[in-house]
Parts: structure tokens; sequence; C-alpha cells
């Protein structure tokens, strides 16, 4: 093939490419342009072709939309509202649009009005829908003469609950039970399923499953403003140690929560009972009295909501030794304390009984022993009996 062959065949194929190029291009044009040929597609002009409205639950709003016929013969228009495919479920009725129809000249504008009114149990969320001025459709089967509406409604939780924590010291083989208080705060019934899920994240090497052995009781349907029971039933496994840390979905409506409702978080330790005391060594330089004095402190916020068992009170069990020889020794004041809110509210208002207004939700329990004093080595040992921790001190001489 010679030079300028070449040259004339890769002009031609060039040519032919550009012109393949230019059908979409040109296609895009007819389509976009205000009229067409009596076989096309007319593409009206409507204003504004989008409108983004927020509106609470009860709340109503309107707007205008122009029409303008860019066709050569009138029309007779009937606006309509139009789903859009995997939107949140939009209904048409929230929606008038006035006038329902009407005849629109050649070259024309009409106005229309649009009033959206959201009742008052609608759900929250994004609606998305079209408003549709004629029936032509692309070649996707999406109204072409129409326009986009947006519609927020803002999410409110639908249920309280009287806490969204439990956070206990258990026993291995035993059975726990708490009673949690559910409001429905929504303006229609709702349906509630609680289900226990175990949390992945936690990195607790000696984490215990009690999954399958926890069980929910709860009302399947709250009506508006009802307040209802949920009891939480633990048992325990006898081999469990460390800690669980779980949580309740509530599972409003049978919906996967996406933040907006409540969930009851779940965190239980095994508290171990030791069977080893504490030991501690100390010598005295002189024969003056000797006061032990062991204490612990104990958060009981969580315990109201437990009905059994109740609390175990804390004790100790003390033995000393002087120069390896036991000493009698017994309590020789013992004292109780507490911290109690008059009128402060731990829990939300609706959850109180009626003439509550007293709230224990710390105690302190303290023993005081005293024997007397000699020059030596002394040797303290100390078991403690339901207490997570537990504070001593030792004063050799005069003690107030």
């Amino acid at each position: 093939m010679s030079k300028s062959t070449f040259l004339r065949a890769m002009s031609l194929f060039l040519g032919v490419l550009l012109y393949l190029g230019s059908i979409p291009a040109a296609f895009a044009q007819t389509e976009s342009a205000s009229t067409s040929t009596s076989n096309e597609t007319i593409i009206h002009e409507i204003s504004p072709g989008y409108y983004d409205l927020y509106l609470q639950q009860g709340e109503s709003s309107s707007f205008s939309i122009t029409f303008t016929n860019n066709g050569k013969k009138a029309l007779e228009i009937e606006p309509k509202v139009v789903p859009i495919c995997c939107s949140y479920d939009f209904d048409e009725n929230w929606i008038t649009i006035s006038p329902a129809n009407v005849e629109v000249g050649r070259g024309a504008e009409q106005e229309f009005t649009v009033e959206v009114n959201i009742p008052e149990d609608a759900d929250g969320g994004s609606y998305e829908t079209y408003i549709a001025f004629t029936d032509d459709v692309d070649l996707y089967s999406q109204f072409i003469n129409g326009m986009y509406l947006y519609i927020t409604v803002p999410t409110y939780q639908k249920i309280e609950l009287q806490t969204y924590y439990i956070s206990d010291s258990v026993e291995a083989g035993i059975e726990y039970e708490y009673t949690v208080k559910i409001k429905n705060v929504a303006a229609k019934n709702i349906t509630i399923d609680p289900k226990v899920t175990e949390n992945y994240y936690d990195s607790s090497f000696d984490e215990f499953d009690i999954d399958d052995k926890i069980e929910i009781i709860a009302p399947s349907t709250l009506e508006p403003g009802q307040i209802a029971n949920m009891t939480i039933r633990v048992s325990v496994p006898e081999d469990a140690t460390g800690t669980y840390d779980g949580y309740i979905d509530m599972n409003v409506n049978g919906n996967d929560n996406d933040g907006n409702e409540p969930q009851l978080e779940l965190y239980l330790t095994v508290l171990q009972q030791p069977s080893v005391p504490y030991v501690k060594t100390f010598s005295t330089k002189t024969a003056d009295p000797i006061t032990i004095e062991v204490s612990t402190y104990v958060y009981s916020s969580d315990s109201w909501l437990r009905i059994p068992p109740q609390d175990e009170i804390p004790s100790f069990e003390l033995n000393l030794k002087f120069d390896s020889s036991p000493v009698d020794m017994s309590p020789v004041k013992t004292t109780q304390r507490g911290n109690v809110g008059i009128g402060w509210n731990y829990f939300p208002t609706w959850s109180e009984e009626d003439g509550v207004i007293y709230q224990n939700y710390d105690r302190y329990y303290i023993e005081r022993y005293t024997v007397p004093g000699a020059i030596g080595d002394w040797e303290l040992e100390i078991l403690p009996r339901n207490a997570e921790t537990f504070e001593y001190s030792i004063t050799v001489g005069n003690s107030n």
C-alpha cells in the first residue's frame, strides 16, 4: 500500500469514528430541546424542577409550580404523584395538587399549588417522590415532564427505657431477675421483640457466654403512652468467670436499629468469693493499743432493678497473730453509711412509684477492731465476703 492510499484510508476511518461519536450528542440535543417535531417527545418547561421540604409530624406546607406548554396544541394536564423506586414508602395522600385538572393552551403558562400535609402519626424518614404533568417517559420508563420532591420528616424515639444499662455483680450458679420499665412515646401502637446480643468487640479472655441463658419477658405490642415491664432473667452458669458484655435490642416495629431507638446495655461481672485471705504483716515498736479498720463501698443503683436475689451485705473475717500466736479479736464498732438523694432522678419521672422521693445510690460498710498492743511482729488476715474491693487501716496508739 502506498503512503497516499494509507493516509486516505486513515482519514476515512477517523471520519467514521467522528460520525459515530456525533450520534449520541445529536440525540442528546434533540431530547434537551424545548420543542421537537411531531414524532418526538416534547419537553415542557417546569419550574422549579426540584423542591426540598422539612416538615415535622402534624405540619403542612405549600409551594407553587409553573408549567409552560412548549407544544403546538393545547394539553389536558392532570398532575399526579409518582413513586420513586427504592425510596422510603411515600403516601401520595399527603399531597394535594390544585388545580387537579386543567387545559393549558399552546405556549401558555399554568401555575399549580402543591400542598403537603404530614400526619401526626407519620414515621420519620427521608421521602422522595416525583410529580409528573404528562405521561411521557424516557427509555428507562422515567417520567420526563415533572419535578422532583424531597421531604424530610424528623425521626423521634418511639420508646423510652427506665434505664439504658444494667451493670451488676453476680455469682456463678445463681439466677438473677431484673425489671425495666418501657414506655411507648409514639403517637400510635408499636411492636417490640427484645433480643439479646453479645458485643463481639469485647476482648475479655475469660468472657463467659450466657446468651442462651437470658430470658426476656415483655409485651409484644404497646399502645401510645403505655408503660409496661420488661423482665430479664439471667441464669449465671456454674463455671462462669470474668465478665459478660452484651445488649438487648428492642427491635421496634420489626426494624433494625438505626441508632434512633434505645437499646439496653447489659454488663455483668462474676463476683469471685475468695477462699484464701489477704495477708498483711507489720511490726510495732510500742505497746500502745492497735486499732484495725476494714471497709468497703457498694454502688447499688442498678440493684434497684433487681428483684431476687437481694444484695448480700458485705462482711469480713479477720484473724490476727502476734509472734505467730493467735490473738483474740472481735469488732468493737460496725458502721453502715449511705448516700441518699432527695428528689434526685436517677430514673425518668414516669418510671417512679408515686410518693417515692428517696434514692439510696451507694453504701459504705466499716468494721473496727481494737486489741492490746505489744512490741513485735504481727500478721493480719482479711477474708472478704460480698465485696469487690476493700480498704484497711492499722493504727498504733490513740485512735478516735
